[in-house]
């Protein structure tokens, strides 16, 4: 009889506990931003016949539901502790850490891409840049599984093939080899990107392929702005794990002006602290994404331009290679597409950095 009461108490409990919840998810007003997750949430979906009929609506109603569960974010941490630590998965939603850094899964090598990733250079360089006294030059960017996952028992792409694939496609242009510059702390713990203020080594095996005199870490001023909490920490959703962003300012990147063109918009310095209240503070580097930006320093010795094309990281180089030059042009052929350079930009008596990360190269159809 006491079982039975027992067994009937629980049930009611669980029953009571789903119940609230439930009652919760629809009382409680719907968020907008999941913030641990860095992403916009399900909002109640828009009811009509049709939507009911073709089941579309229903889907819609199932993600709004997950997305704005009471304790969602507690219910992904039990989840993901479960998954890591009782069952001894090695991974969560792809995800995974090792010597104190959280990174993303990624072993599959896309030869086509990588030649495309070439090709790319190739026809910009023929289309824009052939005649005009421009030195070119190019680099790869190692992401944190070059440093991590082979080492620690986790599938890895074949650096080795990539670059041999990359540097035997593109034409016309000198590489620049900075793997060895770099290690696994030079990169945030939770996030894909490097730390600016570890980029001495880099900074300077740059400048002596391309002539330039950059300064060292240690003559800027090292300013924390932010803790940080990157994009592969919500992915894992488990542990403590934080980072801190930190700027490196100088004379010169406190008083470049930086136009950006989408936005028709000039700026002083090429710290943005508006993004630290952005969904991702890494933007505070030349305020993030941006199809084309022109940076000019009215502090520099002489006339020198740069022209880069890049991806996000970098965002956080370019600000320490202002030194060398009284412009530099920074082109993302993510947001841009190739065809429409030639109305911007001008290459002309400048040097040429193409620096992209391997991600990607192994990925490339994303370059326009």
């Amino acid at each position: 009889m006491r079982k039975n009461i027992s067994a009937l108490i629980s049930s009611l409990v669980f029953v009571a506990f789903i119940v609230g919840l439930a009652v919760t998810c629809f009382a409680k007003e719907p968020v907008d931003i999941l913030q641990s997750e860095r992403r916009r949430a399900e909002q109640f979906p828009e009811f009509s016949v049709e939507g009911v009929m073709d089941k579309t609506f229903f889907d819609s109603f199932e993600k709004y539901l997950a997305d704005q569960f009471p304790l969602r974010d507690t219910f992904r941490t039990v989840k993901a502790t479960i998954q890591l630590k009782l069952f001894g998965q090695k991974d969560n939603n792809g995800n995974y850490i090792a010597e104190g850094h959280i990174s993303e899964l990624d072993d599959k090598l896309s030869e086509d891409s990588v030649k495309k990733a070439a090709q790319k250079l190739n026809s910009v360089y023929d289309e824009y840049i052939a005649g005009k006294n421009a030195k070119c030059y190019y680099s790869i960017v190692p992401d944190k599984n070059y440093f991590l996952a082979e080492k620690n028992g986790y599938p890895s792409l074949d650096y080795e093939k990539m670059t041999e694939l990359y540097t035997s496609g593109v034409k016309n242009m000198e590489y620049i080899d900075i793997f060895d510059c770099l290690e696994i702390n030079d990169y945030y713990k939770t996030d894909s990107h490097w730390k600016q203020q570890n980029l001495d080594k880099v900074v300077t095996k740059l400048g002596d392929a391309m002539g330039f005199e950059p300064k060292s870490s240690d003559s800027y001023t090292a300013e924390k702005v932010t803790d940080f909490k990157g994009v592969y920490a919500p992915r894992l959703a488990i542990g403590n794990i934080s980072d801190e962003i930190i700027c490196l300012t100088s004379p010169a990147t406190q008083n470049a002006t930086v136009y950006n063109l989408e936005k028709n918009k000039t700026t002083v310095g090429v710290y943005d602290k508006t993004k630290l209240q952005s969904g991702d503070k890494y933007d505070i580097y030349l305020s993030g994404a941006a199809a084309l930006l022109t940076v000019e320093n009215p502090l520099a010795e002489e006339k020198r331009e740069l022209v880069i094309f890049r991806d996000s990281f970098g965002s956080s180089l370019a600000p320490l290679m202002l030194e060398g030059y009284s412009k530099i042009t920074l082109v993302d052929l993510r947001y841009i597409p190739a065809q429409l350079i030639g109305d911007y930009v001008s290459f002309e008596n400048c040097d040429v950095l193409f620096i992209y990360n391997t991600q990607i190269l192994n990925q490339s159809s994303i370059l326009r």
